[in-house]
This record gives structure tokens, C-alpha cells and sequence, in this order.
């Protein structure tokens, strides 16, 4: 008979103060090497990457309970999934809540603006591309081809004859994150329709984005708002929001969207514990 026994996954919601301590109990509970548990502490907060026995997930909450470092766990079966996102290209912010439409401008989904959870935004680094030159003249190539016939050491012309490097800006992304039912939608800074935006509509993706975020946040009220995103509707340095692959931004908005469940558990508890 199949093992049924539920396993769990394991989240750390601070970064940890004493990580030789939190290696030494990783090690001893999940049998990891020091060195693998060391540059994921190093990374912490986060998911413990693997799945966990009940047990082994008791023995790692109550240490980590020791050293002072909030975390709870979740069977793997209720962990909250939100991948992959709904990828939209047109949505407007209305008085009344979050309408997203699709091809033929038909609403397709509409969010109630205290039904929006999560609005978590960054911007994602791009590899630089690099353009062909035209190739090199009849001259050029005959003289590559005589050192060659001759066995005399020819040089190629460089990389910056044969091709132009171009550089490319981080791109804006938004993961925006409904309950009930919990749907993620994805945005993407130059493949989204600003219309709605009407006489503030700039010709520039990269200048709308920041508006259409500035209005998501204005009017879900009741959304947790990442410091990132605030970062981008303020228009502080880019890199503060930079993130290295979309991959990486949703699983900072789920580790987020899990610490908001956690706050708001705590600060229940702590008020039905104290009274405020």
C-alpha cells in the first residue's frame, strides 16, 4: 500500500540571526550537508525546498522556535498555488473593482477591490541582444582567405565589427493575487493595454506602468503592498526592484502571500489573547 502519510513544506519568514545554530538543526533533522544548509539559510527568508515529514517539520518549528524565527508549515496538498498566473494584456481599474478583458475587449474576470490579497511588482533583468553588422567586404574576405592559403596567422575582425550590442532596460511585471477563489493574474510591463488610462496615457509602457500600479494600490485598499512595488509607483531607483527572472519574482509573491496570511493569524491570535 501507497504511503499516505502527509508531508509538509517548511516557511521561514525572517532572515535568521544565528545561522550557524539553524545549520546545525537542519543538518541533524533533515540529514543536509553544512554547506547546502548554509546558503539556503543564506537566502532565508523562504521555502524549504523539499518536502518534510510531519515529524521531521515538528523538530524543525520547534527549533526554529528556539532561535526566534518565525515559520509554520503546510501540508503539501493545501499549499497555496498560484502558478503558473493568469498572464492578462488588457485590465482597467474602475471605481467599482479590477475588470480584466480579453481579445475582443469582452470582461472576462472581474476582482472586487477588497477581494484583491497581493499586489507585487518588480522588474526583470533582460540579457543584452546583440545585431549582425553587414559582413565584411570582398576585400576583407580575400584577404582572411589569402593569410589563410598562405598559413600566415590571420586575425577575424573583432566582435564589435561583426555585431552591435544593444542594450536592454529590466521590464516591469505585476503578480496580482485574488481570494476567494485565489486566482493570480500575471501583467507585463510592454505587453499590456493601457487605454483605460485615458488622457494620462503616455505613449511609453514603461511610463504607464507605474500609473496603472499607482491606481491598483490607491484602490485596493485592503491588498498587501510589496516595498518593491511601492518602489516602482514612487519611481526610486530601478535596481531596488530588480529581480533576475520572472521565476524569481513568483516566489517572492508567494513567500509574501504566505506572510500575509501569518500577520494576520498572529495579530487574530495576539488579540484574542490580550484584548488589543
Amino acid at each position: 500500500m501507497a504511503n499516505t502519510k502527509p508531508m509538509y513544506r517548511l516557511v521561514v519568514f525572517e532572515e535568521v540571526d544565528d545561522p550557524q545554530g539553524v545549520r546545525d538543526l537542519f543538518c541533524k533533522v533533515t540529514g543536509i550537508h553544512p554547506t547546502d544548509a548554509m546558503q539556503w539559510i543564506a537566502r532565508a527568508p523562504g521555502v524549504w525546498p523539499k518536502p518534510l515529514t510531519e515529524a521531521e517539520t515538528r523538530s524543525l518549528l520547534d527549533g526554529l522556535f528556539e532561535y526566534g524565527v518565525p515559520a509554520e508549515a503546510w501540508r503539501v496538498d493545501q499549499f497555496p498555488d498560484i502558478v503558473p498566473p493568469r498572464k492578462i494584456h488588457t485590465a482597467a481599474c474602475l471605481p467599482e473593482g479590477f475588470r480584466v478583458q480579453g481579445l475582443h475587449g469582452e470582461a472576462t474576470h472581474w476582482v472586487p477591490w477588497d477581494r484583491i490579497e497581493l499586489i507585487s511588482a518588480g522588474r526583470i533583468d533582460t540579457e543584452d541582444v546583440f545585431r549582425k553588422a553587414s559582413p565584411p567586404t570582398w576585400s576583407a574576405a580575400l584577404a582572411v582567405g589569402l593569410r589563410a592559403i598562405t598559413l600566415r596567422v590571420g586575425k577575424p575582425p573583432d566582435r564589435s565589427k561583426r555585431a552591435s550590442r544593444v542594450l536592454r532596460d529590466p521590464v516591469g511585471e505585476a503578480i496580482i493575487v485574488r481570494r476567494d477563489p485565489l486566482i493570480a493574474f500575471r501583467i507585463i510591463e510592454n505587453q499590456m493595454n493601457y487605454a483605460y488610462l485615458g488622457d494620462r496615457l503616455s505613449p511609453k509602457a514603461s511610463e504607464n506602468f507605474p500609473v496603472f500600479l499607482a491606481d491598483l494600490c490607491a484602490r485596493a485598499e485592503q491588498a498587501d503592498v510589496t516595498p518593491l512595488t511601492q518602489s516602482i509607483v514612487e519611481h526610486k531607483d530601478p535596481a531596488e526592484s530588480a529581480f533576475p527572472s520572472s521565476q524569481a519574482l513568483l516566489d517572492y509573491s508567494t513567500h509574501r502571500l504566505l506572510w500575509c496570511w501569518y500577520r494576520r493569524a498572529r495579530d487574530k491570535q495576539r488579540l484574542e489573547e490580550t484584548g488589543f
